[in-house]
């Protein structure tokens, strides 16, 4: 009689191995693409006429207040929805029922975002050059590692956890409602985190021992999706680090209290890497 345990360990290591390789050939191309992380380099937000630096027209707030509307006769190249701008064309912004477009030459493109809690857009500008124009050369990650892909739990609370969080350009604390909590054990300790919703996903964020120093200062996201039984796959090899950690034009939640764990979790992204 043959013990199969063993075999069958080393395979499911391996396909984790392979399935984590994969993941990380995707975080790549995704940081790296045109509108990736990486490329964005303007958020200009909006609440009267004006222009905006590095391209062309003059950009108010939309009369709907679903966007921005650009102003520009058709020499200046923008491009919206497949037409070239040739006087007062609407930009709607992500969150309408109908997002816009915007390109203004081969390399530069854009989108709208907001309205934000006073009203205003924000025209977003990327740059498809600016990963190499940086010299960027990857993320610094930990070595992949299975005893870090744990089974937690999801226990789902009417009207929700409230908690708070900071921002990572400052400001007023943000209130924040958790549809549940996450919980896992650790060395024996239950752990237990509060997350924001994600469309149909959970985005954990959260810091740990090796914060500001082998990773990231400003905590990392784990991206989680519970199951209807109520149990959470939390693959803290998948943790990634937040887009600010790429581009200043982003202002991403800081870890709240409750997620900063005094332990640390040696799986996931580090920090970016750029050549000197």
């Amino acid at each position: 009689m043959t013990d199969a345990t063993a075999p069958d360990a080393a395979a499911a290591a391996d396909a984790g191995s392979a399935q984590h390789e994969a993941f990380r050939r995707k975080r790549d191309q995704s940081v790296r693409a045109p509108q990736g992380a990486l490329a964005l380099t303007t958020t200009a937000w909006i609440s009267e006429p004006t222009t905006v630096e590095g391209v062309p027209g003059t950009w108010a707030p939309s009369p709907t207040g679903d966007g921005l509307q650009v102003t520009a006769d058709a020499s200046a190249g923008i491009v919206v929805d497949g037409q070239t701008v040739d006087g007062d064309v609407a930009v709607y912004s992500q969150s309408s029922m109908t997002p816009s477009s915007v390109r203004f030459d081969d390399r530069l493109t854009a989108f709208v975002i907001g309205p934000d809690f006073n009203g205003r857009c924000a025209l977003r500008v990327w740059d498809a050059e600016a990963a190499v124009e940086r010299g960027f050369t990857g993320i610094s990650a930990f070595d992949y590692d299975p005893a870090w892909h744990l089974q937690g739990t999801f226990e789902a609370v009417e009207g929700g956890v409230a908690f708070e969080y900071g921002k990572s350009q400052g400001g007023t604390l943000r209130q924040a409602l958790s549809p549940g909590r996450i919980r896992f054990e650790r060395d024996g300790q239950q752990v237990e985190l509060v997350a924001l919703p994600d469309g149909d996903s959970l985005q954990i964020v959260f810091a740990d021992a090796t914060t500001g120093d082998e990773s990231y200062d400003v905590g990392r996201f784990l991206f989680v999706r519970p199951r209807h039984d109520g149990t959470v796959d939390l693959d803290f090899n998948r943790a990634i680090v937040p887009p600010c950690a790429m581009s200043d034009q982003y202002n991403c939640p800081l870890p709240p209290a409750g997620n900063r764990l005094a332990f640390p979790i040696r799986a996931g992204e580090q920090r970016p890497t750029f050549a000197a």
